[in-house]
């Protein structure tokens, strides 16, 4: 069981421990499936080559999900996101470690607005994004 964060445990400057996502090609296409998203270039390196990539890339929609996913464990079972942006700003490719981290950026009451971000191995944010979660006080 997740352990559940409390207001008082969180301070503007807080660094949230990192968490690794890295995506296999059977997940992609198995995602590509999943939600109907006939797009060769997550699944046919070939045509992802044709279409001017290295090889194939990552749903955003999935970096959107793994990125909710470490907002919502970060939180805690009654921690609640409240909202959550990101912008898919490079392109994230199978097999490979990736990154998310976050930063405290305000408490306002019970809110806690993060920033956070997805990078690869050299440190480049692929993905910047925001979050806003309200925690129990107790």
């Amino acid at each position: 069981m997740r352990r559940q964060r409390l207001l008082g445990d969180v301070h503007v400057g807080d660094e949230l421990e990192p968490a690794t996502r890295n995506a296999s090609r059977a997940q992609l296409f198995l995602y590509s499936a999943a939600t109907h998203n006939p797009h060769r270039i997550h699944y046919d390196r070939d045509f992802a080559r044709s279409e001017g990539h290295r090889d194939i890339i990552v749903h955003g929609p999935l970096q959107g999900a793994w990125l909710s996913q470490y907002v919502t464990d970060w939180a805690g079972p009654r921690g609640r996101m409240l909202t959550l942006t990101w912008q898919n700003r490079r392109a994230a490719l199978p097999e490979r470690d990736y990154l998310f981290r976050g930063t405290v950026e305000a408490v306002d009451a019970d809110i806690v607005h993060l920033a956070l971000r997805l990078e690869d191995g050299e440190g480049t944010v692929l993905m910047p994004g925001t979050a806003s979660v309200r925690l129990p006080t107790s």
